[in-house]
């Protein structure tokens, strides 16, 4: 407790603003979640540096939060400092011949809808543009750096459109959009753990489907270096509008998609039509619409899990249970979850 009061009077002496006892509901798209020993709102790198360091020095436990989404805190909240990570610089570094990097991830992608809209509306290449390389600060909104880019010819996040995300968060799932991995436009990023700090390229972080290595090691970003494109702007607004059209069909309060997709071994052992775990929940194991207290698997998509109201993450939790459960026993499934869970459900 007495670290707990020192680390807050250095986060103000930071000129840090920092909170006690902050629900943390009020922070994550879900909206459930206890409350925070201590909530830091971070303006910039540097205040979130000086955060993660002074956290580590007091000894007390970190999380940083960007938009608050994929993410499902327990309703005990979190023993520790959570900073709010709002850093939302941006700069041009400069051209760069090198080509974005595919990891040849196994894809768990759906199939593209043709009679919804077409492939050439939603699916093209700008890979003959020629590169630019973004420095952007971890707490910087996807969509509000996709549209200021837009306004300097830069193109490549137009995939990302929609989701609810900052840079670091993406950095640290290996967000994917469409058919694309975020982890193919990391070039380089500058971490912390508290005590040191370094710059790694793209290779560090060991990419994966909806995972990175930071899930292991906890290092918290601060700025990713993006390899973009001088591209079609027009065609990448269009683009970007009907995947923000798109998403917007998806249920808004929620943690985003609460497992993993079919591997394709796995959708052709179940003969299904496509990978998609909402089909699975929907179709296979009829939970539309199940409800736990206030929490509720989505009538409008059961991959995820919405709060209709006052929901607990207790309530969401037990959903879960329930659907990994229906899985194993009728199925033979083991779906993992795409969210963090974080804290004692």
């Amino acid at each position: 407790m007495q670290n707990i009061k020192l680390l807050k009077n250095d986060l103000k002496s930071a000129s840090v603003l920092v909170k006690e006892n902050e629900p943390l509901a009020l922070y994550t798209t879900l909206g459930v979640g206890g409350k925070a020993k201590l909530l830091a709102k971070a303006a910039n790198s540097d205040q979130l540096e000086s955060a993660v360091k002074l956290a580590s020095h007091y000894d007390v436990p970190c999380l940083t939060l960007g938009k608050g989404s994929n993410v499902i805190i327990s309703d005990n909240g979190f023993d520790g400092l959570v900073i709010i990570n709002n850093s939302n610089n941006w700069k041009i570094m400069g051209h760069t011949s090198a080509a974005p990097t595919s990891l040849k991830l196994a894809g768990r992608f759906d199939p593209v809808d043709r009679e919804t809209y077409s492939e050439s509306d939603l699916d093209y290449s700008d890979e003959d543009a020629a590169g630019v390389l973004v420095r952007a600060d971890s707490g910087i909104k996807i969509n509000v750096l996709m549209n200021d880019l837009f306004k300097q010819g830069i193109t490549g996040l137009q995939w990302y459109a929609g989701i609810p995300a900052t840079v670091g968060g993406a950095v640290y799932t290996n967000m994917h959009g469409g058919r694309n991995y975020f982890s193919e436009i990391v070039e380089k990023a500058r971490l912390t753990d508290g005590k040191e700090i370094k710059e790694v390229n793209q290779s560090y972080f060991k990419f994966d489907y909806d995972w990175s290595i930071l899930h292991q090691t906890k290092e918290i970003i601060l700025w990713a270096d993006l390899r973009l494109k001088k591209g079609d702007v027009n065609k990448a607004t269009k683009l970007a509008k009907e995947w923000a059209r798109q998403k917007s069909f998806q249920p808004q309060r929620s943690a985003g998609c609460i497992f993993q997709n079919l591997s394709e071994e796995e959708r052709k052992r179940l003969n299904l039509p496509t990978s998609s775990v909402g089909y699975l929940i929907d179709r296979v194991l009829n939970l539309k619409g199940v409800k736990k207290g206030n929490a509720v698997i989505s009538l409008s998509h059961a991959a995820f899990i919405e709060n209709s109201g006052n929901a607990r993450a207790a309530d969401v939790f037990e959903l879960i249970n329930l659907i990994k459960e229906k899985a194993k026993t009728q199925l033979g499934i083991d779906l993992e979850t795409e969210v963090e869970l974080i804290g004692n459900m």
